[in-house]
């Protein structure tokens, strides 16, 4: 069967998908404002207590790649959306910054569930090359879903203020509850699983797996470049560069326009080049933007606008590019029917950024020529780490003469591009040796 009819095959699981990340968007964007103006706590206060109990999420990561091991990934996205729905009804409830920053981490511990068990439910519906395809059009589906989300939440607060804000969070927790009814339709093939001898997979193992660290260290670093235009350019243009109001709109736009009609396209386009490729390129490319972000008060100051466009449609062009292909070289490294604990610690690559970058960026700015060489960086060390992905090269072991050299280079785990499709492969054992996915 076609991608094409597996997706269609699965219409109440993408539906589910669309339910709960519109309510996210609906919320999400005034969660802080709801603290301040309806639960009327001091900004700073409140901000920090989100914070804390968003970082002390951190710790279950280990624990969410066991359940998904114990429990399976459906029923882990069930007890997803029921945390998240209960996590969200508590926020009604807060009445000092304890219990703000205790029902935060309920929020994003079941973010870091769903986050561990996603991946994983993925695995047993693709196959092993139709995952990117499938990571893609998950990335559209959500992106479209959380952009009309927050534009119903810019009509909610316009149109009727706090009881907006009441009205958005209750919207949140029922597109919760409603996906995880969806869910409960939905049929799972059976995942294969290593022998019953076989040791399983565990946060330790994933550890230490070096490509696959690689890969997560990689990611994560190029990550904090995602939150220039949503995070960055609205401040950056206007309180620094002076520019009108609307730009910080425009470029917002451009970014969720572009991913979201051009996903697709990039991702056939893209099906023939290696995966190894397809991040080089990419990372790449956000090196490009930073360096064109950090010449834009530098330009006159009518063409600073457009610039900061331009840097948000390359940067929404390379994480297009990028996600769905990491997502599914992670997935491919994880071992066949065991994937949670390495899915668990993959998700850090779009979780820290999001939990740190906004602080980070925030106190950026005072200096933000220091701002852009620091993400430079960053990307530089992302680069470095998906360099460092490659097995170690070892000498060729000898082979008969009348082998042509090719036969030679087969066997050899550190030559030639060192693709990632292939290292994963190359160092895969048989399958029931220890469950690993084969191509």
């Amino acid at each position: 069967m076609t991608g094409a009819g597996r997706f269609r095959r699965q219409r109440r699981l993408f539906l589910s998908v669309a339910i709960d990340t519109f309510g996210s968007g609906v919320f999400l964007p005034l969660s802080l404002l709801f603290f301040v103006t309806v639960q009327h706590f001091p900004a700073a206060a409140a901000g920090t207590a989100v914070t804390v109990g968003s970082l002390a999420s951190f710790a279950v990561v280990p624990l969410c790649g066991r359940l998904v091991q114990a429990a399976g990934p459906k029923t882990c996205l069930l007890v997803g959306n029921v945390l998240t729905a209960l996590g969200y009804g508590l926020f009604f409830a807060t009445g000092n910054l304890a219990t703000v920053a205790a029902a935060t981490f309920l929020v994003t511990a079941a973010d870091r569930l769903y986050g561990a068990a996603w991946p994983t439910l993925v695995a047993r519906f693709a196959e092993p090359e139709e995952l990117t395809e499938w990571f893609s059009a998950v990335t559209v589906l959500k992106t479209t879903s959380l952009g009309v989300g927050t534009l119903g939440a810019t009509a909610l607060m316009a149109l009727a203020g706090g009881d907006g804000l009441r009205v958005a969070l209750a919207v949140n927790s029922a597109s919760s509850l409603l996906a995880a009814v969806l869910l409960l339709g939905v049929t799972v093939p059976a995942a294969e699983r290593p022998g019953p001898r076989a040791a399983r997979s565990n946060t330790r193992a994933a550890l230490g797996d070096r490509r696959f660290l690689s890969l997560v260290a990689s990611q994560t670093l190029l990550s904090a470049a995602w939150l220039i235009p949503t995070v960055a350019f609205p401040v950056y243009l206007v309180e620094s560069l002076h520019q009108a109001p609307y730009w910080p709109t425009v470029v917002v736009a451009v970014r969720y326009a572009t991913a979201t009609t051009l996903q697709m396209r990039i991702s056939r386009r893209l099906s023939g080049w290696s995966r190894s490729r397809v991040l080089r390129l990419s990372i790449g490319a956000v090196a490009a933007a930073i360096a064109l972000t950090a010449a834009i008060s530098t330009a006159p100051h009518r063409l600073q606008g457009p610039l900061a466009v331009l840097v948000a449609a390359i940067l929404a062009l390379a994480e297009l590019a990028s996600k769905p292909t990491a997502a599914a070289a992670a997935v491919t490294m994880a071992p066949k029917g065991d994937e949670g604990p390495y899915m668990s610690l993959f998700q850090l690559t779009w979780t820290v950024s999001y939990a740190v970058g906004p602080a980070v960026i925030g106190l950026g700015l005072q200096n933000p020529p220091l701002l852009w060489t620091a993400l430079f960086l960053c990307v530089a060390a992302s680069a470095l780490a998906h360099r460092l992905r490659a097995p170690l090269r070892q000498p060729a072991p000898p082979s008969p003469a009348p082998h042509p050299p090719v036969e030679v280079r087969s066997t050899h785990l550190g030559c030639g591009a060192g693709d990632l499709d292939q290292e994963a492969e190359s160092q895969r054992p048989a399958p029931g040796a220890a469950g690993r996915r084969s191509p």
